[in-house]
């Protein structure tokens, strides 16, 4: 099978475990877990016959002196093969050339224990908390002796599920956007506009200007009641329209959907942390 590659740039051959592609200067050559990038200066010749494609390398490369594949579309091999020859050149009067580079993929298992690691010390704080809630939460949950033995397994697998849910009501109903434009928001007058690309007869675009003097087009989840808007100075593109009475009625319909849920979730663990006080230590 041959496929274009994401950004247009050339072809791909792929086949069993080989995958086989030019990008940024360089051919790409990977079979297993094992790739080998060749830069332009390291091959001498590439023949492209009929479903065949052979790479011949220069004799001081560290690499095997010639790379072959074979493919079952013909013309998928001869544009590969003019690709690799667009990026031959002449390793220079000193015959020093970029290095071939070869590097091994780690097994599945590894690659996700990297991922997750690399989340947990780079990655926002929520990562870290979910790891110190698996990592302290189960054991509490299990060897605490609250009656019954299953409430902490329960309430503890509950749990994170019913807080997702009050986090998404919370964002349906702007009560954190709410929060943050009540501690240091500005409010400044703004026009209101009808959104052109809006679906809706109600969607509406809004415009302001900043303290600094900068012009800013925001999407508010609703249409103010005054020509005016609260925005975050440290993220003007988050606004708060005043709406009265409408609000309550977005923020009860939030709950109704989604907040309800997260209380019933959350019951299981609330009776757990209760009992847990009520033991004699």
């Amino acid at each position: 099978m041959a496929q274009s590659k994401t950004t247009g740039a050339g072809v791909v051959l792929t086949g069993r475990r080989t995958r086989v592609w030019v990008e940024q200067g360089a051919l790409h050559w990977k079979r297993g877990r094992t790739t080998v990038v060749v830069p332009g200066t390291r091959i001498r010749k590439v023949e492209a016959a009929e479903r065949s494609l052979a790479v011949l390398l220069f004799a001081d490369a560290q690499a095997d002196a010639a790379l072959t594949v074979r493919h079952r579309n013909g013309d998928a091999v001869a544009a590969l093969g003019a690709e690799i020859e667009a990026i031959i050149s002449d390793p220079g009067p000193s015959g020093d050339g970029q290095p071939i580079r070869r590097h091994s993929a780690r097994p599945w298992p590894l690659r996700t224990a990297a991922g997750l690691r690399d989340r947990v010390l780079h990655g926002g704080p929520w990562w870290r908390r979910a790891l110190w809630y698996v990592l302290l939460g189960f054991p509490l949950a299990v060897w605490l002796p609250v009656e019954p033995g299953f409430l902490g397994l329960v309430a503890w697998s509950l749990l994170p599920a019913g807080v997702a849910f009050l986090r998404l009501w919370i964002v349906m109903a702007e009560l954190d956007t709410r929060w943050v434009i009540r501690r240091r928001g500005i409010t400044v007058r703004a026009r209101y506009e009808r959104d052109p690309h809006g679906e809706a007869d109600h969607d509406h675009i809004v415009r302001f200007r900043t303290l600094e003097g900068r012009e800013v087009t925001a999407h508010p989840a609703t249409r103010g009641c005054r020509e005016e808007i609260g925005y975050d100075p440290e993220d003007p593109s988050r606004v708060l329209a005043p709406t009265r009475v409408a609000w309550l009625g977005i923020a009860l319909a939030a709950f109704m959907l989604t907040g309800i849920w997260g209380v019933a979730l959350s019951i299981p663990a609330a009776i757990w942390l209760i009992r847990l006080l009520a033991l004699p230590f």
